[in-house]
C-alpha cells in the first residue's frame, strides 16, 4: 500500500520539532563526524508503518543540518521516495529552519533563502558560492538593479560573465538572499537583503545559468529556455 504522504509529512515535522528541542551542537557534531543515523520503525495514524532515519551533515562554518527523512530509500529496500524535513543548527545553539524547495503554476521557489554569499568567483562564469552548500553559476548576461528590474529609477547595471564584465557584483559578497526564483520561462530572479536584485534571461544560443546544491538539486536554463531540473540524483523532471 502506497504511503500517505500527509501522514508521512506529519511524522516528519513532529520527529524534527521534538529533535530540535532537545539537540545540542556538541552532541550532533559527534553525530556526523562519525556518520551516526538512528532508525526508529512508527506506526502512523492510517495504520500504515513508517521508518524514521535522523542524521547530521555539514553545512557550513559551524552549523549543522539536522534531516528527518521518512521512508527512506535504502539499497536493500524498495521504500517509497523519502519525505524529507530539515533544520539547522549554528554553534551557539540557534536553531532556523531553511526555506523549502516548492514548485508554483509559473515558477520555483529556490531553497537559498537566508544563505550567504561567501565567494564570488569570476572565470568564463560568474559564480555565486553561498554556504549552505549551494551555488548560482550565471553564464550569460545578466541585469543587477537597486531594487526591482521594473522600478521607476531601477537603473540597471549589465553583467557580461564571458568577458569577465561583472565588477558590480563583487559587491554581493556577504550578501543574504532573501528570495530566488527560477521561472519556467528560463529566466532567473535573486533578490539580496542588500536590496539588489539578479535578473538573468534565457540565451538563444546556450545556458544562460544554472545552480547546484544542496545536495544532488540542479536548475538549468538550457539554450531557447525553459528549465531543466535534477531534484535527486537519477531523477530529472522538466520545469
Amino acid at each position: 500500500m502506497k504511503p500517505n504522504e500527509k501522514v508521512a509529512a506529519g511524522i516528519a515535522e513532529e520527529y524534527l520539532d521534538r529533535w530540535r528541542r532537545v539537540a545540542r551542537y556538541d552532541e550532533l557534531a559527534v553525530m556526523e563526524e562519525n556518520g551516526d543515523k538512528d532508525w526508529e520503525n512508527v506506526t502512523g495514524e492510517d495504520g500504515q508503518e513508517y521508518k524514521v532515519l535522523a542524521y547530521v551533515l555539514p553545512h557550513g562554518d559551524e552549523t549543522l543540518r539536522m534531516v528527518i527523512s521518512v521512508n527512506h530509500r535504502r539499497r536493500d529496500h524498495a521504500a517509497a521516495d523519502p519525505l524529507i524535513r530539515e533544520a539547522v543548527m549554528r554553534s551557539d545553539g540557534i536553531v532556523t529552519t531553511p526555506a523549502d524547495l516548492a514548485e508554483l503554476e509559473d515558477r520555483w521557489l529556490l531553497p537559498y533563502r537566508g544563505m550567504q554569499v561567501v565567494q564570488v568567483r569570476v572565470s568564463y562564469q560568474l559564480t555565486l558560492l553561498l554556504d549552505g552548500d549551494a551555488q548560482v553559476n550565471i553564464e550569460s548576461t545578466a541585469t543587477l538593479t537597486s531594487g526591482p528590474l521594473s522600478a521607476s529609477g531601477a537603473k540597471p547595471v549589465q553583467l557580461a560573465p564571458e568577458r569577465q564584465e561583472v565588477a558590480p557584483a563583487l559587491a554581493l559578497f556577504g550578501a543574504t538572499v532573501v528570495s530566488s526564483v527560477a521561472f519556467k520561462s528560463g529566466a532567473l530572479r535573486v533578490v539580496f537583503d542588500t536590496g539588489t536584485h539578479l535578473n538573468v534571461k534565457p540565451d538563444s544560443r546556450y545556458e544562460a545559468w544554472s545552480t547546484c546544491g544542496p545536495d544532488d538539486l540542479r536548475f538549468v536554463c538550457p539554450p531557447g529556455g525553459g528549465l531543466s531540473i535534477c531534484v535527486a540524483r537519477g531523477r530529472r523532471v522538466r520545469g
